[in-house]
Parts: structure tokens; sequence; C-alpha cells
């Protein structure tokens, strides 16, 4: 097994807070966000394809073990490619992305990039109509995304669009320890497919911990 502390990313993308996407991505991750609140109408079950790219593996870190409360957690989430060289179909609704969690000691899912306290409206059905370029993996290629999450619980919730999501109350989250768990999607326009899963543990303290300064150090830098 490829050993991703090793792995120097040739991809970095630092996605803004809440929910942005890389050029040409914004159908996907739309896709995603609803898809996880389960109000993707006309998404099949089945997952898109990965083609040729059956090795790949995941990592999540976070850029501290412990915060302390309404300090960032800023969270990458990693996927790499652990096999030869391959290829995943042409995805018309733009290159992979990444997608986290935040859940509690008790399993629920408190926070989601994307979530907001009103339900998502958009339509979904705005890739293009033709399918892009094949995407190839080489082998040990590896691409991280970046997340910030200020503590707040925020997840996607049920209602219908436009509605108020009863479960982003916007607070602060309890002290405690959260799981974040992390995976790469991509889509054909009609199923979405998924990577492997990874996650990291962190503690939210009850109290003020002093804050490291500086950039957090990305996969393979130390």
């Amino acid at each position: 097994m490829w050993d991703l502390a090793g792995l120097r990313p040739q991809m970095v993308w630092h996605r803004a807070p809440r929910m942005s996407a890389r050029r040409g991505g914004t159908a996907l991750l739309l896709l995603v966000v609803l898809a996880s609140a389960g109000a993707a109408c006309g998404i099949a079950g089945d997952e898109a394809s990965p083609g040729s790219c059956t090795h790949f593996v995941a990592a999540v870190r976070t850029s501290e073990p412990s915060y302390a409360p309404g300090q960032t957690v800023i969270i990458s989430v990693t996927q790499a490619n652990d096999g030869p060289v391959c290829t995943i179909p042409p995805q018309p609704c733009g290159t992979p992305v990444a997608f986290t969690t935040a859940y509690n000691a008790a399993g629920k899912d408190v926070w989601d990039p994307g979530a907001r306290k009103t339900n998502w409206g958009l339509e979904v059905g705005d890739c293009p109509p033709e399918p892009g370029p094949s995407m190839t993996w080489t082998t040990h290629y590896a691409d991280t995304q970046i997340f910030d999450w200020s503590q707040d619980e925020c997840a996607l919730g049920p209602g219908l669009p436009g509605h108020v999501n009863p479960d982003c109350p916007g607070t602060q989250v309890p002290a405690g320890t959260y799981r974040i768990a992390g995976v790469f999607y991509w889509s054909d326009g009609r199923v979405l497919g998924k990577g492997p899963t990874a996650s990291a543990t962190i503690t939210i303290s009850g109290g003020s911990l002093p804050v490291r300064h500086g950039p957090m150090p990305l996969p393979g830098r130390g």
C-alpha cells in the first residue's frame, strides 16, 4: 500500500469557506450536495464507473489534533492513485471534487460544506450535454482539496428547496471528539461515483488553546 504521507500532491485546490468549486465543477459539486442531502431527484442509485482506476487510496488530515472553541479547523482531503496509470471515463460534470463531513461522538452528522440555513433550491441538470475528455491518473498522482470549518453546527438536512434547514442552527458545536470524514466524487451526468473514504479525529476543548500561526503543512512536506 502506498504511504500517502510521502506523496507530494500535483494539485492543491484551496476551497473558499462554505462552498465554491474549481472551474467547470460547479454542477458536480451541486450534485454531491443534493445527493448527500437526499434531494437529488433523477440521480440513479448505481455508481458512476471509475473506469480502470481501481487502486485509489485516500487520506484526511487536519491542521491540529485539538482546537479551542471557534478556532478554524483546516481539513485536507487527498485521493491518490496507488496503482498503474488509469483513466476515469469522460465526466461532463467536471473533474472529481472532494466532500467532507464532521461527525460528533454519537455519530451524528454536524457539519457539511455547502449546507446552509435554507435548503438548496437550485436545479440539477446544468452539466454540458457532451462528455469532456477522459481523466488520466498517473501512478502516485494525488489530488488534495482544502476545507475550512469554523465549528458551527450546519449539516445538510431534509426538507423542500427554499425551506428552513432544521439541521443548521449555526451555533458552536459542544466540546468533545469529532470524526472528520472525506471522499472524492465524480459524475457522468446520470450517476455519482466515489472513491474510498478516509477520516481523522479531532478534539474541541471547553477552553482556550494556544493557536499555532502559519499555514498547515501539505501532505508529503511534513
